[in-house]
């Protein structure tokens, strides 16, 4: 992997580095919340032929984008700006085409820099989950005209099951989901004893017991096809009440009930997920899983899978700050598959597991890196 402070580096020229009081009125109202922060510099604006977006740029990196306008090695500057973050900060920037390296006789970014950087992508599929969150990238990579966050929709819904008019028919109030899910009138009666139930978003009905934690930071993705999902739904019941879980919910209407991810447990501790996991794999032997992409993997067949919540940033969109785990990644994934095709990336996959275990996500397994997600990994992925 090459070494950045011996390494001649500049600035991207096809990028456009704009002060906030420079922005248009339209940047002003998306980012002008950012304007608080006195480390808040601008914008960098990316060709109007590009799918890549918009990115805030703090004090420093506009300092280093101004400094880098030329072909420049500077390792003081360097060191001083990332201290000993500064291989990884700089193999980002110049993974999503901010600063471009030289090799050749040329200056290279994005996926025509991979080579050197050091490939992490990991090796064959181990999982379902990671199969089909694979399977999901091959799909907006082959799909033309898409923006970032078109692709990022087409991300977060993959693997859903169509709803038929049947379906919708059967599931057309919450009552009919709940005789559905419970069956036995014992189950329902341990449901309104146990539980208070309430709707969310109008999309889940959601389940809590009376004084449960605020907090819960870790999901669980109980994820089979419809007709396991009572059984299911029993066992994991069950499985809650041993391991005292506070909080679940289960989708509305047949389209919840036919996303992948359906079924979502809340812990304070991932000890108590997996607990509960295990707990549920023992005893749904034999149910076909459906599987959630974009989550971190439990067992190989897809029916119990976990995420987090994102970590909270220095510089975030408004409407970002309450983001999901999955809305987290995969607008993520949507950026960097966009970016590696548009550069005509040989292996579009490859790279985007690259970039994203960049950003303390587990590429062979779709988990976030503990290590670097018990605090803040920086600032959000549109920041520079």
């Amino acid at each position: 992997m090459i070494d950045f402070r011996t390494t001649l580096l500049r600035s991207n020229p096809s990028l456009r580095l704009v002060p906030f009081d420079e922005c248009d009125e339209r940047e002003r109202q998306l980012f002008g919340h950012m304007a608080e922060d006195p480390n808040f510099y601008g914008l960098l604006v990316p060709p109007s032929t590009s799918s890549a977006p918009v990115k805030s740029v703090s004090r420093d990196a506009a300092l280093l984008f101004l400094s880098l306008r030329q072909p420049t090695c500077a390792p003081h500057l360097l060191d001083s700006l990332f201290a000993a973050h500064m291989q990884d900060r700089l193999r980002e920037l110049v993974l999503d085409g901010v600063f471009e390296v030289q090799h050749g006789g040329a200056f290279v970014s994005g996926s025509a820099a991979l080579s050197l950087l050091g490939n992490d992508a990991g090796d064959a599929p181990r999982s379902r989950v990671v199969q089909l969150s694979a399977d999901a990238i091959a799909y907006i990579a082959a799909l033309e005209g898409l923006s970032a966050s078109q692709a990022a929709v087409r991300l977060y819904m993959y693997n859903r099951v169509p709803a038929t008019p049947l379906l919708q028919r059967k599931f057309t109030n919450d009552d009919a989901i709940i005789d559905y899910l419970a069956g036995e009138a014992n189950l329902v009666r341990q449901l309104e004893r146990h539980w208070v139930r309430e709707v969310s978003q109008e999309s889940w009905l959601m389940w809590r017991r009376a004084g449960s934690l605020n907090h819960l930071s870790f999901k669980l993705f109980i994820s089979p096809f419809l007709d396991g999902l009572p059984q299911s739904f029993q066992v994991a019941l069950d499985a809650f009440r041993q391991v005292k879980c506070s909080h679940f919910k289960v989708g509305r209407t047949a389209f919840g009930l036919l996303r992948p991810d359906k079924f979502v447990a809340y812990f304070a501790s991932l000890e108590q997920l997996k607990e509960a996991a295990e707990l549920i794999r023992a005893s749904t032997s034999g149910i076909s899983a459906q599987g959630v992409p974009f989550t971190g993997a439990i067992d190989s067949e897809g029916l119990v899978s976990w995420g987090m919540d994102p970590p909270r940033f220095e510089q975030v969109m408004a409407w970002q700050e309450h983001q999901s785990w999955r809305q987290w990644v995969t607008e993520r994934v949507a950026v960097y598959a966009l970016a590696a095709k548009e550069s005509g990336a040989e292996n579009i996959l490859d790279f985007v597991l690259h970039r994203i275990s960049l950003d303390g996500v587990d590429p062979t397994t779709w988990s976030p890196n503990l290590t670097i997600w018990r605090g803040s990994v920086g600032t959000e992925e549109g920041a520079a």
